[in-house]
């Protein structure tokens, strides 16, 4: 009996693999599209809420902020009424449990819609509650292109 009960488990084996597992929940692309429009409307506030109570933004060239208080504080100093266009788009969303990763890019429009710069962002989501929140949020620009070395030789001539 044991043998066969032993047989019986080892042809269930292959069956076994062939369950699949639940589908991966899609990345909360609703909330990164307020905070697109939070941002567009210069509301601090509205954006400060998109993030966990402990969330850490890790700006360029300065120190993390850390807590919802902190990035309000930190959105209204740099992102005031009047300042430039943003425009995002998302390169990579991944979401893993109750955590999910987002990458993307961004350039800054002037007045006139002109590129004035441009960069790269991460982000770690994170659902607390049943509600998924930026834990997370680190960018950077991208180095300005840069002219080629000068030569000596006339442009006609072989260098």
């Amino acid at each position: 009996m044991t043998r066969t009960m032993a047989m019986i488990a080892l042809a269930m084996l292959p069956i076994s693999g062939c369950m699949q597992s639940p589908a991966p929940e899609p990345f909360p692309q609703d909330v990164a599209d307020a905070w697109v429009q939070r941002f567009a409307a210069h509301d601090a506030a509205g954006i400060a809420a998109l993030y966990t109570e402990d969330a850490q933004l890790l700006p360029p060239d300065m120190e993390v902020v850390g807590g919802r208080a902190a990035i309000q504080e930190f959105v209204a100093k740099n992102n005031p009424p009047g300042g430039p266009a943003f425009e995002f788009a998302t390169i990579e969303t991944l979401v893993l449990g109750d955590y999910a990763h987002r990458q993307g890019s961004f350039t800054v429009k002037g007045p006139d819609g002109t590129a004035l710069e441009s960069g790269k962002f991460i982000e770690l989501w994170k659902k607390v509650d049943g509600k998924w929140l930026i834990h997370r949020d680190m960018w950077s620009r991208n180095a300005p292109a840069t002219a080629p070395p000068a030569t000596d030789a006339r442009p006609d001539e072989p260098s």
